[in-house]
C-alpha cells in the first residue's frame, strides 16, 4: 500500500491556488497528479523490530562471579 504525505500535497495545492491562480478543485487535482508521479510526496515506513520480552535469569556462574568479591554490591 502506498501512502502520501498529505501535508506536502495541501501545500503544494495552496500554492498553486494562491500564486498561480487555479481553483481549489482544480489546485487539488494538479497536486494528486504530480504526487503521484513522484517520489517526494511518499512516506516510507520503516517497520522497528518487535522486542520480544524475557524474564532476566542468572546462571550459578554468573551469580557466583557476581557475588565473589563479599563486598556490598547495592542490592
Amino acid at each position: 500500500m502506498i501512502r502520501y504525505n498529505k501535508s506536502k500535497i495541501m501545500r503544494l495545492a495552496h500554492h498553486l491556488r494562491k500564486h498561480e491562480g487555479f481553483t481549489m478543485s482544480q489546485a487539488l487535482t494538479l497536486a494528486w497528479s504530480k504526487a503521484r508521479r513522484d517520489k517526494f510526496y511518499m512516506v516510507i515506513e520503516v517497520l522497528k523490530p518487535q522486542r520480544v520480552s524475557s524474564p532476566t535469569v542468572m546462571s550459578q556462574y554468573q551469580i557466583d562471579s557476581y557475588y565473589a568479591n563479599g563486598a556490598y554490591s547495592g542490592d
